[in-house]
Parts: structure tokens; C-alpha cells; sequence
């Protein structure tokens, strides 16, 4: 046995929700919060390298090597048997310890797919003050739920911060689109490399394009590899083009 916390005691190799568990039994006020807590909910496929928890404010230890204890007043639930936030809170919480594209990617991946957008939207009204709210304000606003690889993440939250919304795989007839500007009648694909070496992806993607064409649609294509080269170059094409045909089309 190893000692894990004080008076905390585990086999040698405990798991991570092994570590949430002895911290919950080490201190009963605790509530399993941030990276933690967002594990526990599933919208982490990796397992944090630390345990993160809530107490109260009053509360005065230390951390412990391996676990972080935040103070702050929350409310709180239960998931696999343990105290955790609510998972609207792990919003918060991860945005004011991630940034860049892991932040991105995270509430790209779970947005609307494990959390809705207006679950989190009412959480930050009715919680003001803590750390991490104007970042989740403005990763709600560029949030690009829907996407289904990279790539098209990258497009679509590039074109969103340049101010054009479109819709992310949708269908236009018995198609989808990757992205797609109903007003504009523009689509948007960006390819993989299966597009350029596998023959019936390849063929039926013609046919699919040819009908599109013909009903007035005008359709966008990119790489994969353009996107990851100059994602910047490609939004901005694409951004002028839908504003050019909604402009010409009225919309």
C-alpha cells in the first residue's frame, strides 16, 4: 500500500479515478472540478495528469503534489458516485486552464454533442465573477459544433471569426454539405486525401457535384493539406465569395 493522501492509503498503481476518489474521501467538502470533473463527464477522451478539485472558500490546506484544490462556492451533483460540478461548470472551468486549439477543440467536440449550447449560455448568466467567463463568452460566439474532422474545424471557426456564419454539414438536397451558405448557395468541401486515390469516393463525388452545379450551386473545394498550409488564405476566399453571391442573389 501507498500512501496517497494523509491518512488516504492505495494499492501501488491506483488508476485516475482511483486518485478522484481517495481526494473525495480525504476531504468531504471537496467537489471534483475543471479537467477532473470534465473527465468524469466524458468530454475528455484523455485522462488529466491531475486530480483538480473545489472547496469552500473558508477552507484553508494546501495541495498536494499530483492534486489542486480551488476555492470558490459551487454547486454541485454526482457522477459515478462522486461530487463533480454540473457539467455546464466544466466550461468554465476548462477555460480559464486551456487555450489555443485544445481550447477550441474542446468545445468544438462537446458543444451541442454532450452539452447544449444553451445549457452553458444559461450557466454564465446565472454565474458571474468566476475566472474563465468572458473565454467561454467568446468561445460560445466562434463555437463551430458539428465538424467532423480538423480541417473543416479549422475552416469553419476561420470563417466565423471573420463575421459569416454557415451552416456545418447540412444537407442541400439528398446531400450534406461541409459547409454550407443556403442565401449564397455556396458549399464548401474540404477533402481528404480518400478523395484523390479511392475511385467511388472519388466518382460519386462528381455526380454529387455535377447535380449541385446544375441547380445553381456554386461549390468551394479544398485539401486538407491547403487548409493545415494557409487556413487563413482559405477563409478569406471563402468569406468574399459568400458575401459576393449574397450580395448578387439578394440575400
Amino acid at each position: 500500500m501507498i500512501r496517497v493522501l494523509p491518512r488516504i492509503y492505495s494499492d501501488p498503481d491506483p488508476s485516475y479515478f482511483d486518485l478522484c476518489t481517495a481526494l473525495t474521501l480525504w476531504r468531504s467538502d471537496a467537489v471534483l472540478s475543471h479537467d477532473s470533473a470534465a473527465w468524469l463527464w466524458g468530454l475528455l477522451d484523455d485522462e488529466p495528469s491531475t486530480v483538480h478539485a473545489t472547496v469552500p472558500v473558508s477552507v484553508r490546506v494546501s495541495s498536494v503534489d499530483g492534486f489542486v484544490l480551488h476555492r470558490r462556492s459551487v454547486s454541485s451533483t454526482e457522477r459515478h458516485g462522486l461530487p463533480v460540478v454540473f457539467a455546464a461548470q466544466c466550461f468554465v472551468d476548462v477555460a480559464s486552464t486551456l487555450a489555443g486549439d485544445p481550447l477550441e477543440q474542446f468545445f468544438d467536440r462537446n458543444i451541442g454533442a454532450r452539452v447544449s449550447w444553451r445549457a452553458v449560455t444559461d450557466h454564465i448568466v446565472a454565474t458571474k465573477g468566476m475566472k474563465g467567463m468572458r473565454e467561454v463568452r467568446r468561445q460560445l460566439e466562434h463555437c463551430c459544433p458539428g465538424t467532423f474532422s480538423e480541417p473543416e474545424r479549422m475552416v469553419a471557426r476561420a470563417v466565423r471569426a471573420r463575421g459569416v456564419r454557415m451552416n456545418i454539414n447540412a444537407p442541400i438536397g439528398p446531400y450534406f454539405g461541409d459547409l454550407v451558405d443556403y442565401h449564397a448557395k455556396v458549399d464548401v468541401e474540404i477533402d481528404g486525401r480518400e478523395y484523390h486515390i479511392a475511385p467511388g469516393p472519388f466518382d460519386n463525388d462528381r455526380v454529387r457535384q455535377n447535380r449541385m452545379i446544375l441547380d445553381d450551386w456554386l461549390v468551394l473545394r479544398y485539401s486538407a493539406a491547403t487548409v493545415y498550409r494557409d487556413v487563413d488564405t482559405v477563409a478569406d476566399q471563402i468569406v468574399g465569395v459568400v458575401r459576393r453571391r449574397r450580395r448578387s442573389r439578394g440575400a
